[in-house]
């Protein structure tokens, strides 16, 4: 039996004709491996983002300002004001009066006794037996001294050399004893930064640390400074306010332990927007120190901070 008798023509000349190979049958379409590609090249990226870039752990807390070397000059007697003989921003040496309170009876009462002082002097030198007139003499040279003493009360004086930062009276001003008059800032005078801080933060503080600052008043802007101490113990509530005193005891608000963090800043005052501004005790802020740094593997797996370190 011949092969024509087995197939039809058709077949046989199809046989015949040179070989033609067809394609492998597609049965993924192009949006699938186009996403797929996409979604290996994005894991790779995040890969790399997640090796490189380091996110910073920072410790927060409320900042207070204090400034050394100011101090306020109160008055030591009570009365009222003849003179105020300084102004803001002037500069005074030791010994230079500040003020003056009125002082017509005290200076009338010195006058007085100076004259009797003279006269039982004279006495003296014409008679120097009279035991009388020594005796008196005594009496009224201590007189004289306390009289002496309250008159140069009436006159407040610098006590030492300075710059005047605030006059806090006027004249004719009725002022009691003890009453701050004015505010003198001696020549080396230091701005410090004060912060507290959660203590849990304690093992990774140490100087030398960076710390932002933001004062209240001044949003947004920021100064960066040094971390120049920080405190080996913990302070609670009580012993904040004891350690801040009766004046500033209660500006800073804290819940637990905290640790203390000082720097200092430049005394030449804060600028902003082209002005500077002088800082005062007792301006507030917030303050973050940078403590640690960890990569970005060790934030989606923690295990990892074994292996790597924990920095």
């Amino acid at each position: 039996m011949t092969p024509q008798d087995l197939f039809r023509q058709e077949a046989l000349e199809h046989y015949n004709l040179s070989e033609e190979k067809g394609s492998l049958l597609k049965l993924t379409p192009f949006w699938v491996r186009f996403t797929y590609w996409n979604l290996v090249a994005l894991a790779l990226t995040a890969a790399v983002v997640l090796a490189v870039v380091h996110v910073h752990e920072y410790a927060t807390g409320p900042l207070l300002i204090q400034v050394a070397g100011v101090e306020d000059i109160p008055s030591t007697a009570g009365g009222r004001i003849s003179r105020v003989l300084v102004k803001r921003g002037q500069r005074v040496r030791a010994g230079e009066p500040l003020v003056e309170l009125y002082a017509r009876g005290e200076t009338a009462e010195r006058e007085r006794v100076a004259q009797e002082y003279r006269a039982q002097l004279a006495v003296r030198l014409t008679d120097p037996l009279n035991t009388a007139a020594r005796q008196s003499l005594g009496s009224l040279r201590a007189q004289l001294e306390l009289n002496d003493a309250l008159v140069s009360e009436r006159t407040l004086v610098a006590p030492f050399d300075g710059l005047v930062r605030e006059v806090r009276v006027h004249d004719n001003q009725y002022l009691g004893a003890g009453e701050v008059v004015v505010t003198l800032a001696k020549e080396d005078t230091e701005v410090k930064a004060l912060l507290l801080v959660p203590g849990q933060y304690r093992p990774r503080l140490k100087p030398g640390q960076p710390l932002r600052l933001e004062l209240q008043g001044f949003a947004y802007l920021y100064q960066d400074v040094t971390v120049t101490a920080v405190s080996d113990e913990l302070l609670g509530p009580t012993e904040v306010r004891r350690y801040l005193g009766a004046a500033l005891g209660d500006v800073l608000k804290v819940d637990g332990p905290m640790v203390r963090v000082e720097a200092r800043l430049p005394d030449d005052g804060l600028r902003a927007h082209g002005n500077t501004f002088r800082y005062y005790t007792g301006m507030v802020g917030i303050g973050r120190v940078q403590v640690r740094s960890r990569n970005g593997w060790m934030l989606l797996i923690p295990a990892l901070s074994a292996l790597w370190g924990d920095t």
